[in-house]
Order: C-alpha cells, then structure tokens, then sequence
C-alpha cells in the first residue's frame, strides 16, 4: 500500500469477509426504537416475521415457523412495558438476520446499550466501542474509516458506504454460534442422538403440514418477491 493510501474493507479481519451483506440498502418506512406505541412495535416484529420467512429456502422451516410464532406472541401480549424499546429476542433475531429496517448508527447503538459496557458510544466526531480489543469509526467520503486498537497495535480498514456500520455492529453484536453450533456437546443438554427419534416425528408432522395450500400460497408469494425484477406484483393474498 503507498504511504498515506487508505486501506479498504480487507484492512481489518472484522471488515474483509463477505458473510455480511454489505452494502445492501435498508427499507424505508419500518419503524424503529424507541417506538411510540404499540402499534409500531407491532409493525416492526411483522416486518422482522416477514423479513424471517422469506430467508427460508425450499419449504418453510419448522424452526423459523416456531421463531416467528414466538415473536408474534410477544407482540400478542400487549404488554405496555415492552415498548419503547425491542425485546431481547426481537433485536437478537434482527442481528443474525442482518435485518434491514432503517438503522441509523445512533438508534442501533442506543438498542445495542443494554447489551453492557463495550456498546458503541459517539463522542468527538466518532463512534467508539469495545474492550479488548476497542475500535474507533469516523465518517471518510460517504462511508467510514475504522482504526482497530489491541495493546498498542492499531490497524485501519474502509467501508464504502454509510450503512456498513450499521452492519458491522450487527456483525460484531450477534450470536454466530448459538448451542449446540460449534459447541462441546453440554452434560446438562440431551444429545442429538437421544433427541433424534423425536426430531424424525416432528419432521415427518411437519412435512405433511408443508403440503397444505396454505403454505404452498406462501411459498409462490415468497418467490415472485424473491425475483430480481424492478417493481413488483400483486400478492397472492
């Protein structure tokens, strides 16, 4: 690199990979935190519900039809408590799915606060976070500069866009590997092998609810949005 270039996205280990979506553009009109009401906590979890099945390939899931399930009663509930702010498992899911409401590094850092100390935090022209190591973001043409700081090394990366730091922190703040994914197998858990012959029962349930109309409706819906066309068509329902 000549001196004085600036490094791009490959400067930091964090920034080089393509496992996020960087540079995929948000949707306007979701509401964000802290909301107003209920109602537009509402219209956020539905978005998130929609946003989950349409990650789904082949048949829904009865993992993600159960994760949707669990979000909807959260809203069902009702409980006036819960809003301004997103549940833990609304803004969990909305980490690992990347999804793409309209985040801005100030109303993602304020959801991320709870999360504890190490959350961003804005302060002279910049945004900082972490620990061990910490990192510094600062505005750079449009995107960010990010500069990486572990006992006295510091190294530098760009990001081309100003969502990419929206979905660094998604990156950075989301649970890759939830037991048992990249695990030792717990003594307090069952063992895959123990679960299996009920798992078998639940998929063969499942397959016989995937045939219903119903949700073969869905699955037509799923890929006319799916396809990479300009505008749009009617839904099915």
């Amino acid at each position: 690199m000549s001196r004085g270039a600036q490094p791009g996205r490959e400067g930091l280990s964090e920034t080089s990979g393509d496992d996020v979506p960087w540079g995929r553009p948000a949707v306007a009109g979701i509401p964000l935190p802290p909301f107003r009401d209920a109602a537009e906590q509402a219209a956020y979890v539905l978005s998130l519900q929609t946003f989950l099945a349409l990650l789904d390939e082949g048949e829904p899931a009865a993992g993600t039809i159960a994760l949707m399930a669990a979000l909807a009663a959260e809203v069902a509930r009702g409980n006036s408590d819960a809003f301004p702010q997103l549940s833990p498992l609304a803004l969990g899911v909305s980490l690992s799915t990347f999804f793409p409401a309209p985040w801005t590094p100030k109303t993602l850092a304020a959801a991320l606060a709870p999360l504890g100390a190490f959350t961003p935090r804005y302060g002279w022209g910049s945004w900082g976070w972490g620990g061990d190591p910490d990192y510094r973001a600062t505005p750079h043409r449009g995107g960010w500069a990010i500069e990486r700081h572990e006992r006295g090394s510091r190294t530098h990366a760009t990001m081309p866009h100003e969502g990419d730091l929206v979905l660094l922190w998604m990156d950075m703040y989301r649970n890759r590997f939830p037991y048992p994914i990249a695990h030792g197998l717990s003594a307090s858990a069952q063992t895959p092998d123990a679960l299996a012959a009920a798992a078998r029962a639940t998929r063969a349930a499942h397959a016989v609810n995937v045939a219903k109309p119903y949700l073969q409706t869905w699955r037509e819906e799923r890929e006319q949005a799916l396809l990479e066309r300009p505008g749009g068509r009617e839904p099915l329902r």
